[in-house]
C-alpha cells in the first residue's frame, strides 16, 4: 500500500506491504490520542470515584483495609513477576517495527511473562498461610490469598495487552479496554463485595474477572491485524534481542519494584509500626483509604498521561528529535500540575458534604488529612510523567536511584511519626518524600538533556496552595493560571503554540465528527 495513497495512515508494519489485501493498523495522532484519552478516562475515573466511595460506604474500616492492601500487593507483585518485561513494550516496539522484527520482540514477551505470572500464582496457591501474613500481619486470610492468586494471572494478562497496545499508539482502543474493565468493576465487583459474606474477597475476584474481560477488545483487533506481528526482517537472534533489553528490562523492574514498594510503605508501615492489634491497625488502613479514594483518581489520570506520552517520545527519540520530545514532557507536566491543583481546590471544597452526608460521618481521619493527601498524589503524578525522559533516554537506572531514595526516606519518616501521629503522621512522612522524588527526577532530567525552566518548578510547587483556606487557594490558582499566558514566567512562547496548535487540532477533529 503506497504511502502517498492514505497520508493520514500511518502504517505500524515495519515496511510497505507487497500483499494490497494486508490490513493496517492505523496509529493515532497524540493530538487523537489525548483528546479521546481524555474523555473517556474521565469517564472511568468519574465511576472509580463512585465506586470507592460505595466501598467506603457498604465497607467497615477493617474491610476496606484489607481492600487497601489487596489492591497494593496486586499492584506490586504483578510487575514484580514479569521482570518488567511488558515494561520493554513502550520503548522498544518502535525500535523493532521499523527492522521488521515485532513479532519475534513481542511473542518472546509474551512465553516469559505466562510463565513467570503462572509462577507466582502456584506459590502463592501452595504457601498461602505466608503470603496472608506478609500482606495482612495474620494467617487468618488464606481464601483471600487464593483469590489474589487467581487475580494476579488476570490483571496480568491486562497490563501484557495494554502495554503493548500503548506502545503500538493506539490510545482509543487502550482507553476503551480500561473503561470497559473499570465499568465491569464498579457492576462485579462491588456487587460480590457487597453481597458476598467476606467484602474483600468479592472485589479481588470482581477485580480478576473484569481485568479479563476488559482485554476483549484488544485481542479481537490484535487478531484482526495479526498481520502487525509478522516478521519481515532478518532473524532475531535471542542474544542481540536480550543484550539489547536486558539492561533497560532490569532497571525498570527495579524502578517498578521501588515504585510500588514506595506506594505501600506508608499503609504497610501503618498496619506494622501502628502500637495496636492487628484487626484495629487494618481499621487505620482503611481510614488512610478513605482519605486517599477521591486524590488516587489523580494518580490515575498522570498514570495515562504518562503511558500516552512515552510512545511519542521515543517515536521522537528515534528520529533524532530530542528536543521535540524534551517540550512535549515540559508543557504536559506544568498543564498537569495547573489542571490537578484546580481539580483539588474543587476536590477540598465538596469534601465535607462526601464525607459527612455520602460516608455518614465514618471517616473523619480520612477527611482531616485529604488536603495533604492531595498534595503528595500531585507531586506523584509530575513524577510519572517526568520519568518519561530517562526511559526514552535509556537512564532507566537513575529512575530507579531516585525511587530508592525516597523509599528510604519514606521508610524513615514513617517509622519515625506513626507511633506518634498515626494517620496523620505516614500522610505528612509521604508528602514529604513526594517532594524529594520530584526533586530527584527533574534533577537528573536536567542533568542528562531535558532543562527545566523556573516555570517547571513553579508548577511543581502550586499545588502547596491546597494546604492554604479556600478562598486563598481559589485565588493563587486564578493568579497564576493568568500570568500564565500574559507572560512567558511559566510557558515560552513555543509552548503556547504548541498548546495551542493541540487545542486546535483537537477542536478541529471534535468539529469533524
Amino acid at each position: 500500500m503506497a504511502s502517498g495513497s492514505q497520508p493520514k495512515k500511518v502504517s505500524i508494519l515495519p515496511s510497505p506491504a507487497a500483499n494490497s489485501d494486508q490490513k493496517d493498523l492505523v496509529t493515532d495522532s497524540i493530538a487523537t490520542g489525548v483528546m479521546f484519552a481524555l474523555i473517556l478516562t474521565v469517564g472511568q475515573r468519574a465511576i472509580g470515584f463512585f465506586r470507592g466511595l460505595l466501598f467506603c460506604r457498604f465497607m467497615d474500616e477493617q474491610q476496606l483495609g484489607q481492600w487497601s492492601l489487596i489492591w497494593s500487593f496486586l499492584m506490586l507483585l504483578v510487575p514484580l513477576a514479569v521482570l518488567g518485561l511488558p515494561g520493554c513494550f513502550g520503548r522498544y516496539s518502535e525500535y523493532y517495527r521499523q527492522r521488521g522484527q515485532l513479532g519475534y520482540f513481542v511473542k518472546r514477551i509474551a512465553m516469559w511473562a505466562t510463565g513467570l505470572t503462572l509462577g507466582l500464582a502456584t506459590a502463592m496457591v501452595v504457601f498461602p498461610s505466608q503470603f496472608s501474613h506478609l500482606v495482612f500481619r495474620s494467617t487468618e486470610f488464606t481464601s483471600i490469598v487464593y483469590s489474589m492468586a487467581f487475580c494476579i494471572v488476570m490483571v496480568s494478562v491486562s497490563n501484557f495487552m495494554i502495554s503493548l497496545m500503548e506502545s503500538l499508539r493506539q490510545v482509543r482502543l487502550v482507553t476503551m479496554m480500561r473503561f470497559l474493565t473499570g465499568i465491569l468493576f464498579a457492576t462485579v465487583g462491588l456487587g460480590l463485595a457487597v453481597f458476598m459474606e467476606d467484602a474483600a474477597t468479592g472485589a479481588t475476584i470482581g477485580f480478576g474477572v473484569s481485568s479479563l474481560v476488559g482485554v476483549i477488545p484488544g485481542l479481537w483487533v490484535l487478531y484482526k491485524y495479526r498481520d502487525t506481528l509478522s516478521n519481515t526482517g532478518e532473524f532475531l537472534r535471542h542474544s542481540t534481542m536480550w543484550s539489547r533489553l536486558a539492561p533497560f528490562a532490569a532497571w525498570l523492574w527495579v524502578s517498578n519494584f521501588f515504585n510500588n514498594c514506595f506506594e505501600l510503605s506508608d499503609r504497610y508501615m501503618l498496619l506494622y509500626c501502628s502500637p495496636v492489634s492487628a484487626d484495629l491497625a487494618q481499621g487505620l488502613v482503611g481510614q488512610y483509604h478513605s482519605g486517599r479514594t477521591i486524590p488516587l483518581v489523580l494518580i490515575s489520570l498522570s498514570a495515562m498521561l504518562g503511558g500516552v506520552l512515552l510512545p511519542y517520545m521515543a517515536a521522537h527519540w528515534e528520529k533524532d528529535e530530542k528536543e521535540e520530545a524534551c517540550d512535549q514532557l515540559r508543557w504536559t507536566a506544568k498543564l498537569m500540575s495547573i489542571a490537578f491543583t484546580l481539580v483539588g481546590v474543587a476536590i477540598v471544597i465538596a469534601a465535607p458534604f462526601i464525607f459527612d452526608t455520602l460516608l455518614q460521618g465514618r471517616y473523619e481521619e480520612g477527611l482531616s488529612v485529604l488536603p495533604m493527601t492531595l498534595v503528595y498524589c500531585i507531586w506523584f503524578g509530575l513524577y510519572t510523567v517526568g520519568q518519561d525522559y530517562l526511559w526514552v533516554a535509556e537512564k532507566g537506572k537513575y529512575t530507579a536511584l531516585s525511587l530508592f531514595i525516597g523509599l528510604l526516606m519514606n521508610l524513615l519518616l514513617n517509622w519515625l511519626l506513626i507511633p506518634h501521629m498515626g494517620v496523620s503522621g505516614a500522610v505528612l512522612a509521604t508528602t514529604i518524600s513526594n517532594a524529594l522524588l520530584v526533586s530527584l527526577i527533574y534533577g537528573f532530567n536536567h542533568y542528562f538533556g531535558c532543562k527545566s525552566d523556573f516555570g517547571l518548578w513553579a508548577c511543581a510547587c502550586l499545588p502547596l496552595v491546597l494546604l492554604m483556606p479556600v478562598g486563598l487557594s481559589i485565588a493563587m490558582c486564578l493568579c497564576v493560571s493568568v500570568a500564565d499566558w500574559k507572560t512567558n514566567c511559566i510557558f515560552r512562547d513555543h509552548e503556547k503554540q504548541e498548546i495551542l496548535g493541540l487545542v486546535k487540532g483537537l477542536l478541529n477533529r471534535i468539529g469533524n465528527r
